[in-house]
Protein backbone atom coordinates (compact mmCIF):
# COMPACT_ATOMS: atom_id res chain seq x y z
CA UNK A 1 0.00 0.00 0.00
CA UNK A 2 1.14 3.64 -1.08
CA UNK A 3 2.16 5.71 1.96
CA UNK A 4 -0.77 8.08 2.66
CA UNK A 5 1.79 11.31 1.85
CA UNK A 6 2.92 9.72 -1.31
CA UNK A 7 1.93 11.72 -4.18
CA UNK A 8 0.40 9.33 -7.02
CA UNK A 9 -0.67 10.34 -10.48
CA UNK A 10 -4.30 9.72 -11.18
CA UNK A 11 -4.81 7.00 -13.80
CA UNK A 12 -6.97 9.51 -15.59
CA UNK A 13 -4.46 12.02 -15.96
CA UNK A 14 -2.15 8.86 -17.25
CA UNK A 15 -4.62 8.28 -19.75
CA UNK A 16 -4.86 11.79 -21.01
CA UNK A 17 -0.94 12.06 -21.45
CA UNK A 18 -0.59 8.74 -23.40
CA UNK A 19 -3.71 9.51 -25.51
CA UNK A 20 -1.83 12.76 -26.60
CA UNK A 21 1.36 11.58 -26.87
CA UNK A 22 1.53 11.10 -30.93
CA UNK A 23 0.22 14.88 -30.74
CA UNK A 24 4.25 16.27 -31.11
CA UNK A 25 4.86 13.66 -34.17
CA UNK A 26 2.35 15.38 -35.56
CA UNK A 27 2.70 18.42 -35.40
CA UNK A 28 7.11 17.89 -36.51
CA UNK A 29 5.30 16.36 -39.68
CA UNK A 30 3.51 19.27 -40.14
CA UNK A 31 6.29 21.58 -39.66
CA UNK A 32 8.97 19.65 -41.93
CA UNK A 33 6.17 20.38 -44.23
CA UNK A 34 5.28 23.55 -44.23
CA UNK A 35 6.68 26.31 -46.08
CA UNK A 36 7.50 28.85 -43.32
CA UNK A 37 10.10 25.87 -42.16
CA UNK A 38 12.45 26.03 -44.98
CA UNK A 39 12.24 30.24 -44.60
CA UNK A 40 10.00 30.75 -47.75
CA UNK A 41 8.54 33.89 -46.62
CA UNK A 42 9.99 34.56 -43.61
CA UNK A 43 12.08 38.76 -43.34
CA UNK A 44 15.94 37.81 -43.31
CA UNK A 45 17.33 37.80 -39.80
CA UNK A 46 20.27 40.17 -38.64
CA UNK A 47 22.22 37.57 -37.00
CA UNK A 48 22.04 38.40 -33.54
CA UNK A 49 22.28 35.63 -31.14
CA UNK A 50 19.27 33.54 -29.76
CA UNK A 51 19.50 31.16 -27.42
CA UNK A 52 17.71 27.89 -27.42
CA UNK A 53 16.35 26.49 -24.02
CA UNK A 54 14.65 23.08 -22.95
CA UNK A 55 12.61 21.94 -21.03
CA UNK A 56 12.32 19.86 -18.12
CA UNK A 57 14.74 16.67 -18.06
CA UNK A 58 14.90 17.04 -21.90
CA UNK A 59 18.31 18.26 -23.49
CA UNK A 60 19.50 20.63 -26.38
CA UNK A 61 19.15 17.38 -29.23
CA UNK A 62 15.23 17.80 -29.27
CA UNK A 63 15.46 21.36 -30.60
CA UNK A 64 17.94 20.69 -33.15
CA UNK A 65 14.85 21.54 -35.99
CA UNK A 66 14.41 24.93 -34.25
CA UNK A 67 18.00 25.75 -34.34
CA UNK A 68 18.56 24.51 -37.97
CA UNK A 69 15.59 26.99 -38.68
CA UNK A 70 17.22 29.58 -37.32
CA UNK A 71 20.57 29.30 -38.72
CA UNK A 72 18.20 29.43 -42.06
CA UNK A 73 16.34 32.11 -41.48
CA UNK A 74 19.29 34.72 -40.66
CA UNK A 75 19.81 34.13 -36.86
CA UNK A 76 22.68 32.54 -34.66
CA UNK A 77 21.64 29.75 -32.66
CA UNK A 78 23.20 29.08 -29.43
CA UNK A 79 22.91 25.71 -27.40
CA UNK A 80 22.13 25.12 -24.20
CA UNK A 81 24.87 22.70 -23.67
CA UNK A 82 22.63 20.76 -21.72
CA UNK A 83 21.63 17.18 -22.17
CA UNK A 84 19.63 16.98 -19.21
CA UNK A 85 17.66 20.03 -17.98
CA UNK A 86 17.65 19.68 -13.98
CA UNK A 87 15.13 22.26 -13.42
CA UNK A 88 15.52 25.77 -12.10
CA UNK A 89 18.68 26.15 -9.98
CA UNK A 90 20.76 29.49 -9.64
CA UNK A 91 23.84 27.50 -10.50
CA UNK A 92 22.43 26.42 -13.34
CA UNK A 93 21.33 30.34 -14.29
CA UNK A 94 24.45 31.58 -13.70
CA UNK A 95 25.99 28.98 -16.08
CA UNK A 96 23.36 29.92 -18.57
CA UNK A 97 24.15 33.27 -18.32
CA UNK A 98 27.57 32.96 -18.98
CA UNK A 99 26.24 31.55 -22.04
CA UNK A 100 24.18 34.03 -22.71
CA UNK A 101 26.99 37.35 -22.28
CA UNK A 102 29.09 35.41 -24.70
CA UNK A 103 26.61 34.85 -27.45
CA UNK A 104 25.89 38.84 -26.93
CA UNK A 105 29.70 40.12 -26.86
CA UNK A 106 30.68 37.22 -29.70
CA UNK A 107 27.63 39.01 -32.17
CA UNK A 108 27.70 42.63 -30.93
CA UNK A 109 23.90 42.60 -29.69
CA UNK A 110 21.99 41.77 -27.23
CA UNK A 111 20.55 37.86 -27.73
CA UNK A 112 17.17 36.67 -27.54
CA UNK A 113 16.08 33.50 -25.72
CA UNK A 114 13.84 31.08 -26.28
CA UNK A 115 12.54 29.00 -23.50
CA UNK A 116 11.09 26.21 -23.89
CA UNK A 117 8.44 24.67 -20.86
CA UNK A 118 10.50 25.35 -17.50
CA UNK A 119 13.59 26.57 -20.18
CA UNK A 120 11.09 29.78 -20.37
CA UNK A 121 11.38 30.36 -16.57
CA UNK A 122 15.26 30.12 -17.11
CA UNK A 123 15.46 32.72 -19.71
CA UNK A 124 13.66 35.23 -17.69
CA UNK A 125 15.82 34.46 -14.64
CA UNK A 126 18.85 35.41 -16.78
CA UNK A 127 17.02 38.61 -18.43
CA UNK A 128 16.51 39.23 -14.62
CA UNK A 129 19.88 38.98 -13.51
CA UNK A 130 21.56 40.26 -16.97
CA UNK A 131 18.87 42.80 -18.52
CA UNK A 132 21.94 44.30 -20.10
CA UNK A 133 22.63 41.04 -22.06
CA UNK A 134 18.72 40.02 -23.35
CA UNK A 135 16.43 41.88 -25.52
CA UNK A 136 13.77 39.88 -25.11
CA UNK A 137 12.40 36.40 -23.54
CA UNK A 138 10.23 34.02 -25.78
CA UNK A 139 8.67 31.50 -23.55
CA UNK A 140 6.74 28.26 -24.76
CA UNK A 141 4.41 26.65 -22.39
CA UNK A 142 6.51 27.99 -19.65
CA UNK A 143 4.92 27.90 -15.95
CA UNK A 144 4.79 31.59 -15.71
CA UNK A 145 2.85 31.22 -12.34
CA UNK A 146 6.28 30.19 -10.81
CA UNK A 147 7.61 33.65 -11.19
CA UNK A 148 7.40 36.54 -8.63
CA UNK A 149 10.13 39.17 -10.68
CA UNK A 150 10.41 40.35 -14.41
CA UNK A 151 13.07 41.50 -15.94
CA UNK A 152 13.16 45.64 -16.87
CA UNK A 153 11.43 46.89 -19.11
CA UNK A 154 13.28 47.27 -21.89
CA UNK A 155 13.40 43.20 -22.21
CA UNK A 156 10.68 42.10 -24.50
CA UNK A 157 8.16 39.64 -22.76
CA UNK A 158 6.41 37.23 -25.22
CA UNK A 159 4.61 34.25 -23.94
CA UNK A 160 3.43 32.04 -26.20
CA UNK A 161 1.02 29.59 -24.90
CA UNK A 162 -1.81 26.40 -25.78
CA UNK A 163 -5.19 25.81 -23.51
CA UNK A 164 -4.50 22.15 -25.30
CA UNK A 165 -1.38 22.21 -22.84
CA UNK A 166 -1.59 18.78 -21.09
CA UNK A 167 1.78 19.88 -18.79
CA UNK A 168 1.00 23.47 -17.99
CA UNK A 169 -2.48 23.61 -17.24
CA UNK A 170 -4.58 27.17 -18.46
CA UNK A 171 -3.55 29.62 -17.65
CA UNK A 172 -0.48 29.14 -16.08
CA UNK A 173 1.65 29.99 -19.19
CA UNK A 174 0.50 33.27 -19.59
CA UNK A 175 2.63 36.27 -18.41
CA UNK A 176 0.92 38.26 -15.70
CA UNK A 177 2.82 41.48 -16.87
CA UNK A 178 0.92 43.89 -18.56
CA UNK A 179 3.42 45.09 -20.92
CA UNK A 180 4.30 41.29 -21.87
CA UNK A 181 2.55 39.86 -25.30
CA UNK A 182 0.80 36.34 -25.01
CA UNK A 183 -0.08 34.72 -28.09
CA UNK A 184 -2.40 31.68 -28.03
CA UNK A 185 -1.90 28.64 -30.64
CA UNK A 186 -3.41 24.90 -31.19
CA UNK A 187 -1.38 22.27 -30.39
CA UNK A 188 0.29 20.63 -27.34
CA UNK A 189 2.60 21.18 -24.84
CA UNK A 190 5.78 19.26 -26.24
CA UNK A 191 4.36 19.94 -29.58
CA UNK A 192 5.12 23.75 -29.68
CA UNK A 193 8.83 23.32 -30.22
CA UNK A 194 7.42 22.17 -33.84
CA UNK A 195 4.39 23.86 -34.46
CA UNK A 196 4.20 25.66 -37.45
CA UNK A 197 1.86 28.31 -35.66
CA UNK A 198 4.88 28.89 -33.14
CA UNK A 199 7.19 29.38 -36.25
CA UNK A 200 5.45 31.71 -37.51
CA UNK A 201 5.02 34.02 -34.80
CA UNK A 202 8.91 33.68 -34.53
CA UNK A 203 9.38 35.00 -38.31
CA UNK A 204 7.22 38.18 -36.47
CA UNK A 205 8.45 38.65 -33.34
CA UNK A 206 12.62 37.80 -33.82
CA UNK A 207 13.20 40.75 -36.44
CA UNK A 208 13.41 43.47 -33.49
CA UNK A 209 15.74 46.30 -34.45
CA UNK A 210 18.32 46.67 -31.32
CA UNK A 211 21.21 49.08 -30.30
CA UNK A 212 24.63 47.55 -30.70
CA UNK A 213 26.27 46.93 -27.26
Amino acid sequence: MARANQRTIPRGAIAEIAAGAWQPAAELGLLLADPVYWGWGVPRGDGHAVLVLPGLFAGDRYLEPLRGWLRRVGYTPVRSGLERNPGWSDELVRHLGTIAAEAAERTGRRITILGHSIGGVLGRSIALRQPQTVRHVITLGSPLRLVTSAPPAHVRLTAIYTKSDRIVRHPGARAREARARNIEVSGSHTGLAFNPQVYRQFARLLPDPDTVI
